[in-house]
């Protein structure tokens, strides 16, 4: 196993869209309040302004916001909104953060039964183990396993911070839902620096399942997450 490599990142304007809607969907702001002006959010976030009304551009397409002429930019109600980390759950404990990742490993393997049952176990899986890091503090060690028929070259350059946009944009694969299992677990013998967990220190642990919308399974991972560093969040409305 290498050291760590950092995977491809999103580009900026995304990566700020991306933030403000988990902070979005973390109450930090609430449906019909007024963000802070754009100079204000552009100074916090450290971004260029022209990089930010790109973004709050984004999340108005996406109906996440509504900017008003002359009054400024409103948190909308969201129902079904469209984000890339929409079901990414791990936030730390100040905030939810922005999550990116660094690839360890990738490799060809035998499926394993979660991911295709028993009667497919010869199947051809691609197995990535990566270090999640939120606002660039490193929080999770992630094993993800998926089937190679729809991709039989795969490279580390391939994979980018978010796996789900590489399902839809390089197999033209949608994730509709997901299950979690949730529990505590010995970190793997693979862990490696700068993460605090060592190999079989407990940790927060999650496996997932992801179906697409054709009720087929796409992905089944594990997740060990650091205690200390951030936690499993789920939020529901009505």
């Amino acid at each position: 196993m290498h050291a760590p490599l950092p995977a491809k990142p999103l580009p900026v304007y995304l990566q700020v869209a991306e933030l403000l809607a988990r902070q979005i969907k973390a109450g930090y702001w609430h449906s019909g309040e007024r963000l802070p002006t754009e100079a204000e959010l552009a100074q916090t976030l450290s971004v260029a302004v022209g990089t930010l009304r790109k973004s709050l551009a984004l999340l108005e397409a996406q109906g996440v916001l509504e900017r008003i002429q002359g009054s400024g930019t409103y948190v909308r109600q969201i129902h079904h909104s469209q984000q890339i980390y929409e079901l990414f759950r791990l936030e730390l404990m100040e905030g939810p953060g922005l999550p990116t990742a660094h690839i360890l490993d990738v490799t060809l393997q035998q499926a394993p039964i979660d991911l295709l049952g028993k009667d497919q176990q010869s199947a051809p899986c691609w197995r990535v183990r990566r270090m999640r890091f939120l606002n660039q503090k490193p929080a999770a060690l992630e094993e993800i396993w998926f089937s190679a028929r729809h991709c039989l070259d795969l490279d580390v350059q391939d994979l980018g911070d978010s796996m789900y946009l590489f399902y839809q944009q390089r197999l033209n694969i949608w994730i509709a839902r997901v299950e979690d299992q949730i529990s505590v677990a010995a970190a793997p013998s693979w862990s490696v620096p700068p993460i605090g967990l060592l190999a079989n220190q407990s940790a927060g642990y999650i496996e997932r399942l992801s179906w697409t919308a054709n009720n087929e399974i796409a992905e089944f991972s594990k997740t060990w997450f650091d205690p200390q560093v951030c936690r499993y969040t789920s939020r529901m409305s009505q």
